[in-house]
C-alpha cells in the first residue's frame, strides 16, 4: 500500500516536477534511455540466458516497427554466468559506467539481491524469479507467477492425480524460501503427505545414498527442483536405481529435459499462442519460462518512457515506476496478467508433460 500511496503522489506531481528532467544534450538527438541485463549468457545456464537475451532484443525491435519512438533505447547485456559475485560487479558496472535507468535480472535468487541494490541506487528493477520479496520496495517489479499460485495448481494436480505419500527434492537456495512454506501447506490442505525432504547442494556429485533411502520409503512421487549440473546428477541416479517413478516439477527441469521425458512441469504462463509463434520464428529458438516475461518488461519500460513526456526530456525515473504500477491497460503478452500494489505481475501456473523432449499442455 504504501508503494501505491507513493506511486500515486509521484503521478499527481508529474505536472510541478517538469522542471527537474534531464535535458537532451542537442535538440536533433533522441535522449537515450539504457536498460542493462546481466544474464548468464555462459556456463550451465548459457541456453536460458541467451534466450532471454533474444527475448529483450525482440521486445525493442518490435516497437521499433510498431511506432515512431520518442527516445532511443539501448540494451546493455553483461554475463553473470549465475554467480551472484559476478552479477554485483556488473549491476555496479551497469551503474557507475553505463548509467543504465533499468537493470533486468534472471530468478529469485537474484532477484532478491538486486531489489535491495536498486532500491539503495533508485534505479528501476525488473525480474522473473519465485519470491514475493523480489518486488518488495518503490523500484522492483517481479513479473513472474507468484508462488501461492504455483503451489495451489500442483497441490491440486497431485491431489486429482491420488497422491498420498509426496517426497520432495530442491536445489538448496533462497529461490524457493517463498515457495516452500506455501507448497507444504496447500499439500497439508489437500491431504497430501510429505514423507521426505531433501536438500541438494551445488557441490553434491552424488546421489546415490540420499536417493536409495527415499526409495526405500516408497513414495507415491517425487517433486524435483533442481537445475544442472544436479538434475542431470539426479537423472542418472534414477537410471542406476531402477527407480521408475513420476516426477513434478516447477519450470527448473526444462533445463535437463532429455533426462526427464514423462515428467509433469508446472511453469509460469509462457504467453500466447501468437507469442509462441513469433518468438519462434523471429529467434529459431524456442519459448521457455520468462521469455515472453521479459519480452513484456521491455515492452512495459518503453510504454511508460513513451507516455509520460514529450520526448525531449527523460521522465524521472519515479515517474516512470508509477506509470507503470498504474498502468492497467497495458497489452501483455499472457492469456492473462494482473500486475498488484507490490509491482508483482502475476500469471496463471501451467501444468505440461515432457514428450520426447517436448512440452504438452495438460488439458484439465
Amino acid at each position: 500500500m504504501k508503494k501505491l500511496l507513493l506511486s500515486l503522489c509521484v503521478l499527481l506531481a508529474l505536472i510541478a516536477c517538469k522542471d527537474e528532467k534531464k535535458e537532451a544534450t542537442q535538440a536533433n538527438i533522441k535522449p537515450i534511455v539504457k536498460i542493462g541485463a546481466s544474464l548468464p549468457l555462459s556456463g550451465d545456464m548459457a541456453e536460458t540466458g541467451k534466450n532471454l537475451q533474444s527475448a529483450m532484443s525482440l521486445a525493442l525491435k518490435d516497437e521499433q516497427a510498431r511506432q515512431n519512438l520518442k527516445y532511443e533505447y539501448q540494451l546493455v547485456f553483461e554475463d553473470d554466468q549465475y554467480d551472484v559475485k559476478k552479477a554485483l560487479s556488473n549491476w555496479n558496472l551497469f551503474k557507475s559506467v553505463k548509467n543504465v535507468d533499468a537493470i533486468f535480472t534472471l530468478w529469485g535468487t537474484m532477484g532478491r539481491i538486486a531489489s535491495d541494490f536498486a532500491e539503495k541506487n533508485k534505479i528501476i528493477h525488473m525480474s522473473c524469479g519465485l519470491s514475493s520479496d523480489v518486488a518488495k520496495g518503490f523500484y522492483n517489479f517481479n513479473n513472474a507467477t507468484k508462488p501461492i499460485t504455483h503451489a495451489e495448481k500442483i497441490a491440486t494436480f497431485y491431489q486429482s492425480k491420488g497422491v498420498k505419500n509426496l517426497a520432495l527434492f530442491y536445489y538448496n537456495c533462497a529461490e524457493f524460501d517463498d515457495f516452500l512454506p506455501l507448497f507444504r501447506q496447500k499439500l497439508q490442505e489437500k491431504g497430501i503427505n510429505i514423507i521426505s525432504e531433501t536438500a541438494v547442494n551445488s557441490t553434491d556429485t552424488d546421489l546415490t545414498i540420499p536417493m536409495a533411502k527415499v526409495k526405500e520409503l516408497n513414495p507415491d512421487m517425487l517433486h524435483v527442483q533442481l537445475i544442472p549440473p544436479q538434475a542431470g546428477i539426479f537423472a542418472k541416479t534414477l537410471k542406476k536405481l531402477d527407480w521408475n517413478i513420476e516426477i513434478g516439477n516447477l519450470n527448473d527441469l526444462l533445463l535437463s529435459a532429455d533426462y526427464f521425458d514423462g515428467a509433469y512441469i508446472f511453469q509460469d504462463d509462457t504467453g500466447t499462442p501468437e507469442f509462441g509463434k513469433h518468438f519462434e520464428e523471429t529467434t529459431g529458438q524456442r519459448v521457455i519460462g520468462c521469455s515472453a516475461n521479459f519480452y513484456d518488461n521491455v515492452r512495459m519500460i518503453i510504454d511508460a518512457y513513451e507516455h509520460i513526456s514529450n520526448g525531449k526530456t527523460l521522465p524521472t525515473r519515479e515517474e516512470v515506476v508509477s506509470y507503470i504500477l498504474n498502468n492497467k491497460n497495458f497489452k501483455s503478452s499472457f492469456r492473462q496478467s494482473n500486475i498488484d500494489n507490490e509491482g508483482h505481475i502475476d500469471t496463471p501456473s501451467i501444468v505440461k508433460q515432457l514428450e520426447n523432449g517436448k512440452l504438452k499442455e495438460i488439458e484439465e
